[in-house]
């Protein structure tokens, strides 16, 4: 006759530690593998962040270029308007169809901690400012800078803010100083391609015979 054979207290309890110990082992590796994949996300969308601030250096600020444009009292004046949390310009663009021309005109600031651009393709003034395209770059911005870089008795001064007004041209180069929530911190820093009428190499300087 075949007898049955039960399991007894310790082996139940022992079966019970196991699969506890499986279950915790399995819980850690998902929460691991939660979190790395929350952190990639994380990294990826503050490299599309900074892939787009890159851009807006390399496109905008590079290729600034001084315009001016009739006021409402018909007197030409100066497109660009550089404050510290504020910048409007004019830009070479790249022609991608026959009805576009080489130049657009942009404004960056900080709105609701996210930092704006508006732009369009013919000149922004105060007097016109409709009918533009606005665009987030990017969010949970805490603070935003502009400065701007001068030449004064043959020396490189920043200024927090460029004097349209009295100035002939536009900067000689625009920085641009992002803070983020987080407390993180990126700097931007780029020559403009209309202020080159003057170069220096260094700390050489050509001595003239």
């Amino acid at each position: 006759m075949r007898t049955e054979r039960h399991f007894t207290l310790i082996e139940i309890i022992v079966a019970f530690a196991i699969l506890s110990l499986i279950a915790t082992l399995t819980g850690t590796v998902l929460f691991s593998v939660q979190q790395s994949w929350s952190k990639i996300k994380e990294n990826t969308a503050l490299l599309e962040d900074m892939v787009k601030l890159d851009r807006i250096a390399n496109n905008v600020f590079r290729n600034a270029i001084p315009f001016h444009w009739p006021d409402e009292n018909n007197k030409n004046k100066q497109i660009f308007k550089g404050r510290s949390d504020f910048l409007r310009l004019a830009y070479l663009h790249r022609i991608n169809s026959e009805h576009e021309n080489g130049i657009r005109f942009i404004e960056l600031f900080l709105h609701e901690n996210k930092l704006v651009a508006k732009y369009r393709d013919y000149p922004m003034t105060e007097e016109n400012p409709e009918h533009c395209t606005e665009e987030v770059l990017i969010s949970n911005v805490q603070k935003l800078e502009f400065r701007y870089a001068e030449r004064s008795k043959n020396e490189i001064v920043w200024n927090s803010e460029f004097d349209e007004v009295a100035a002939e041209n536009i900067p000689l180069a625009i920085s641009m100083t992002i803070t983020f929530e987080d407390g993180e911190t990126v700097d931007f820093l780029r020559r403009t391609a209309g202020n080159s009428f003057v170069s220096t190499y260094g700390k050489y300087d050509e001595k003239k015979k």
